[in-house]
């Protein structure tokens, strides 16, 4: 049997779908928080009350033979580990391989000493160091970001593109004050600033072979024309027939197989997916940062495109056995997410739990996910944070995907609803293969 750990993001509700569709009565959910759509489903298994050594006994007893965990924050907890001592694969990092998304100075120096092209940047451990380095290279055009070099859960990414020495310091003073309230050691990366095209590149590693997934665009803009604050990813779209050839060939030699291999070679190799965060320039791809977990919202999109058998995807990757599957896309169609947002957000993160008018019909297509969405007393869906809920659609051009997913939205209604609009969006011609163009 098969199984999901999480709190029932989007990204774990397209996985409880696809998986659920190809699995049947072969698989469970247990869910730590909410997500009314799993929730109500037979094999969703509640265990927010219960402990991590708990949880894992219950997961061995249920006879559980591979667990697939995406979420942010049970990666950066002992969940993984203790899963795996009661003899549970587990498609996920360990804690330890974990550390190359929870500090970001950690992965910096690796990719560095790989040869991995990178911007500069620096490591500092207080808010004068760090205005000081600031000052002191702001100049002749150069701009710079602050980044907190450990994740932590509340981080919101204010002014991640800052335009001007200011609003970097300011940066520096937000983060800092972020970091003591999550009770982490408070250090940044300063990290000079690349202007270029950023995509978030997708792996499936089982720590020997890899699988690059399709190229797929994040939204991270509230509004469109990338126009307002960042959110956590608005939108995204992904294309079936893969990257442009000389571009996948360019992120395969100079960021892909260099960082697995390092990885690799300094004990952080792990089974599960890998999130290469890619700025794409005139001389060619370079690296922003790694996650140890699939986007979300970019795997909404890129399992729509998915044209064979998750389930073995899954269950090669965690058995270290990835080279006997061959991943099969939709390579005539594109799949685009778009978030239904709350009033106010990003600004604001914990809007007011109005009831959503239109979700019960919608969830029945099958074809729309659930973010920050609860059941009230009276079973009434109702907002419960910004990223509310989002098609997930598949169509054969880009227009006809915005088209659609505008269409799904248009039957979600709520107060102070807003959206992206305009999905396809500034794409970089180099990210898409062209029309006609087959994988190799």
């Amino acid at each position: 049997m098969l199984a999901i750990l999480g709190h029932g993001s989007a990204r774990e509700h397209i996985c409880f779908l696809r998986l659920g569709a190809e699995c049947g009565d072969d698989l469970r959910f247990y869910q730590i928080g909410q997500n009314p759509a799993i929730a109500r489903d037979r094999r969703s298994v509640d265990v927010t009350a219960e402990r991590h050594g708990d949880i894992a006994d219950r997961i061995h007893r249920d006879g559980i033979e591979v667990l697939m965990v995406t979420d942010t924050l049970l990666l950066q907890t002992d969940m993984v580990d203790t899963c795996n001592s009661r003899g549970v694969r587990v498609l996920a990092p360990s804690r330890h391989a974990a550390r190359i998304e929870d500090r970001k100075s950690l992965t910096k120096r690796l990719v560095s000493q790989a040869g991995v092209p990178t911007p500069e940047g620096w490591h500092v451990a207080s808010a004068k160091e760090a205005k000081d380095l600031l000052r002191a290279n702001w100049q002749d055009g150069k701009r710079y970001v602050v980044k907190a070099d450990a994740l932590i859960a509340d981080a919101v990414h204010r002014a991640m593109v800052p335009e001007t020495l200011g609003e970097s310091e300011r940066d520096v003073d937000e983060e800092l004050d972020a970091m003591i309230a999550a009770h982490v050691e408070p250090a940044l990366v300063i990290e000079r600033r690349v202007d270029g095209f950023e995509t978030s590149v997708h792996v499936v590693w089982d720590g020997e072979s890899y699988i690059l997934l399709p190229p797929v665009r994040d939204y991270k803009r509230v509004g469109d024309g990338d126009t307002g604050q960042n959110t956590y990813g608005a939108a995204s779209l992904a294309c079936g027939r893969g990257f442009d050839p000389e571009l996948e060939r360019q992120l395969r030699e100079r960021i892909i197989e260099p960082t697995l291999t390092k990885l690799a070679q300094e004990d952080y190799a792990y089974r599960g997916f890998v999130y290469f965060g890619v700025m794409l320039l005139e001389d060619g791809p370079t690296f922003l940062e790694i996650n140890v977990r699939p986007g979300n919202p970019e795997f909404d999109a890129l399992l729509g495109l998915l044209d064979s058998s998750f389930r073995d995807l899954v269950v090669h990757a965690a058995e270290g056995s990835l080279h006997k599957v061959r991943a099969e896309w939709r390579e005539d169609s594109y799949c685009g997410a778009v978030f239904a947002m709350a009033a106010g957000y990003p600004e604001v993160m914990d809007p007011d739990a109005v009831p959503i008018a239109g979700l019960e019909d919608a969830l029945l297509t099958g074809q729309v996910v659930l973010e920050d969405v609860a059941e009230a007393r009276d079973g009434t869906l109702v907002v419960a944070g910004g990223r509310v809920a989002a098609p997930v659609v598949v169509a054969p051009s880009i227009d006809t995907a915005r088209q659609a997913a505008l269409e799904a939205l248009s039957r979600i209604r709520f107060e102070g609803m807003h959206f992206r609009s305009d999905l396809g969006y500034g794409i970089d011609p180099r990210l898409f293969a062209a029309g006609g163009d087959k994988r190799r």
